[in-house]
């Protein structure tokens, strides 16, 4: 049998988000609703973590950067859109754009990096679906505990790294509730504020994105 190849969990923050809201218990993506968005914006934090796009009066802009290419396609993609894109966007506009399709081509990634695995199922014995199985549980290990660790409240924040405060900030705001359950969540709140504080425009971006689509749902339920 082939090994499975190792990859770097520090490579790929859209990674490291798709796999927090991983079930184990249910073999199944958790918080779906908002995992679209959340991914986007952990794209969007790449780009503006390597320097390859700025803010520029709210807006999203390319640099003349050239840096190392985007880890995964899902930025690489999204670099591409912000460049050919004719006008500026805000960055909740590009956290938004395309968040349908963000799910389906990270786990697509990952699963041609023989890290996960989809498998035919049956809910209930009767509804055709997909499982989905973790090949590689100490990825998802690892950035659970980067999160756990960069919560604690006797880490000082300055040594937090950046990709692992992103990793918090994206997590809490687009609501991965495998990560941290409602009680956590309240008791984190403080904390996040402070690590979000050095991270620039995403993690609010994912705030108000997330906000907006409550919005929308709480109004087509009414």
């Amino acid at each position: 049998m082939n090994p499975i190849p190792e990859v770097d969990v520090h490579v790929s923050l859209t990674r490291r988000v798709f796999l927090l809201a991983y079930s184990p218990e249910r073999r199944r993506l958790s918080s779906r609703e908002r995992l679209g968005v959340t991914l986007q914006a952990a794209a969007l934090y790449e780009l503006y973590a390597q320097g390859l796009i700025r803010d520029h009066t709210g807006k999203v802009t390319a640099t003349a950067v050239r840096g190392r290419a985007p880890d995964c396609d899902l930025a690489a993609d999204l670099l591409a859109r912000i460049t050919a894109s004719e006008r500026a966007h805000s960055w909740g506009y590009w956290v938004r754009k395309g968040e349908r399709q963000a799910t389906d081509r990270v786990g697509a990634t990952l699963e041609r990096e023989r890290v996960i695995r989809f498998e035919p199922h049956r809910l209930l014995g009767i509804v055709p679906t997909r499982r989905m199985l973790l090949r590689q549980p100490r990825l998802r290990a690892a950035a659970t505990k980067a999160v756990r660790d960069a919560l604690k409240a006797t880490r000082p924040v300055d040594r937090v790294p950046a990709v692992d405060a992103a990793l918090v900030a994206l997590t809490y705001e687009g609501e991965l509730r495998v990560v941290l359950g409602r009680r956590e969540r309240r008791a984190a709140r403080g904390r996040v504020d402070a690590l979000e504080a050095g991270l620039g425009p995403v993690p609010e971006a994912l705030r108000k994105a997330v906000r907006r689509q409550k919005s929308r749902a709480a109004g087509a339920a009414g």
